[in-house]
């Protein structure tokens, strides 16, 4: 029954976040701009606005160094016994050997939840052994934003690329297409369609816009233009 109760009780967040990212489509394809986020404690640089802040899941794409340990020594006994000792010795080695390159390869890795912020120059992810780290809009080179299955997979030109996953998606997928695209081309992001599509649905007079976006201003902490 509990597992039942989790299950709709999540269904039902990705409902609302789902609905989040549409209502944030909307609101940007009405010409708008999201109103600067107040943060206590993070030091932007001049002129930087936060838009978003919300915890997401982090995974950056690398391989391993595939450096290994050699087990070695020279072993003294009866024949019997040293050749039993080296063949075990050459067993944990080529063990060793075997993960080592296994390691090199490319696998999404530091699998976490960090706070994450997004703002107008760039992605900031604080993770608990290396603090605030920053992505730059400037420095992406490949974007594909997926809130159809809850991610965003960043490529840069200097650093592995970035994966973020979690309910905050669709906002953010809608966000940063808008960060990193620019107001020209956001609309037209492939990942984001669905969004945007529903959005477009949505859309109401202009009177009755205001209306329902003041509602969900008072309803859902993340829309557009609520501090």
């Amino acid at each position: 029954m509990g597992k039942k109760k989790d299950a709709a009780a999540l269904a039902q967040r990705e409902r609302e976040e789902w609905q989040l990212g549409q209502d944030w489509a909307r609101w940007l394809m009405g010409g708008n701009a999201p109103q600067p986020l107040t943060l206590y404690g993070i030091v932007l640089e001049q002129g930087e606005v936060a838009y978003l802040q919300a915890p997401a899941h982090y995974a950056r794409l690398y391989g391993g160094s595939g450096q290994y340990t050699q087990s070695g020594g020279i072993f003294f006994g009866r024949p019997g016994m040293v050749l039993g000792l080296m063949a075990a010795n050459a067993a944990v080695n080529a063990g060793r050997k075997a993960a080592a390159r296994r390691d090199m390869q490319l696998l999404w890795r530091d699998l976490q939840e960090v706070p994450t912020i997004a703002t107008n120059y760039r992605l900031m992810c604080h993770l608990p052994a290396r603090g605030w780290l920053s992505f730059y809009y400037t420095a992406v080179q490949e974007f594909y934003p997926d809130p159809a299955n809850w991610t965003i997979t960043f490529g840069f030109q200097n650093a592995e690329p970035l994966r973020l996953g979690g309910l905050s998606t669709p906002t953010l997928s809608v966000l940063t297409a808008w960060t990193v695209l620019g107001k020209e081309r956001w609309q037209s992001e492939p990942g984001i369609a669905p969004l945007i599509q529903a959005a477009t649905a949505q859309q109401v007079g202009p009177g009755q816009q205001q209306a329902q976006l003041e509602g969900q201003q008072r309803n859902l902490p993340r829309i557009p233009g609520q501090d």
